[in-house]
């Protein structure tokens, strides 16, 4: 719940043994912030500070959201699963977003689902590999897979990026962040297509609740775990502002791998599993009869 100090648990799973960390420090996501704390040392409870008492500054881990504590093993980032009617941005943030318009070396964001209005930018170089003479060219309405680099508050400019985490810029000032990779993100040039973040060419975009975005986006989610071993082959991006895009090799398959993941919401793991064991195998048997 909102004020909850989980300090106790951050600790309990910076101390885990684990090849994957390499001891880097937990980053915090959504629904949780840093809150200093002072103390008194040296006087007594009750009585007025003395020449010889010192104030201790604790740093203590306090929810900002009620929901689920979550901790993601691939991005060693804890944070708060909910499932909010609007999306408010954080830093790190993947999302799926539309370019409204170009401004010089700039384009003109819309990050649909959000609660802020146009006050998004990105960078027109801010793509993997990308140069002031060798950098996409994006349209009015293209469909862009990015992450938040700055938030600081709804009066200012949020900036996104298309670029993977190097632990060096992105750095949001009085935090340490920077400190933490992009969980294992391909850094592949925007040339090839087959980097992490850019342009969404082609497939389809679904809208979905923000807490089954945040559920997608866990490693050992149970749905895209049963599509991976099914045979099919996809694409898929998660925005955790609400939106879901996918790109198959078959029309019939996109619709398959949507319908499923819309499901596998109010569904427990045997159940999903089974959903999608079917769909698959009702939907094959469809394409043979075709042929």
């Amino acid at each position: 719940l909102p004020g909850d100090d989980i300090t106790s648990h951050v600790t309990e799973i910076q101390s885990r043994p684990s090849s994957l960390r390499k001891k880097k420090p937990i980053k915090l996501g959504r629904g949780l912030k840093v809150v200093e704390t002072p103390t008194r040392e040296g006087g007594e409870g009750g009585k007025e500070k003395s020449n010889n008492e010192k104030n201790i500054v604790l740093p203590n881990i306090k929810c900002t959201l009620a929901g689920r504590l979550q901790y993601n093993p691939s991005s060693h980032t804890i944070y708060i699963l909910t499932n909010t009617k609007r999306y408010v941005p954080q830093i790190h943030d993947r999302i799926i977003c539309i370019i409204e318009d170009r401004m010089g070396d700039y384009y003109r964001v819309t990050i649909p689902g959000c609660t802020i209005g146009s006050n998004v930018i990105l960078n027109s170089t801010s793509f993997e590999g990308a140069t002031k003479r060798n950098r996409p060219y994006l349209g009015n309405g293209d469909l862009v897979y990015a992450r938040v680099v700055t938030c600081f508050d709804f009066s200012s400019e949020i900036e996104i990026s298309c670029t993977v985490n190097r632990g060096r810029d992105d750095v949001q000032k009085g935090t340490s962040s920077s400190l933490n990779d992009d969980g294992g993100a391909s850094r592949k040039d925007w040339m090839t297509d087959e980097g992490t973040y850019g342009q969404l060419k082609r497939g389809t975009c679904i809208q979905v609740s923000t807490g089954l975005a945040q559920e997608l986006l866990h490693p050992n989610n149970v749905v895209l775990q049963s599509l991976g071993t099914s045979g099919i082959r996809f694409e898929i991006c998660i925005g955790v502002n609400g939106y879901v895009w996918v790109q198959s090799e078959r029309p019939e398959y996109t619709i398959l791998i949507l319908n499923a993941i819309q499901n596998s919401e109010v569904m427990t793991e045997t159940q999903v599993r089974a959903m999608v064991k079917a769909l698959v195998k009702t939907v094959r048997q469809s394409i043979l009869e075709e042929e």
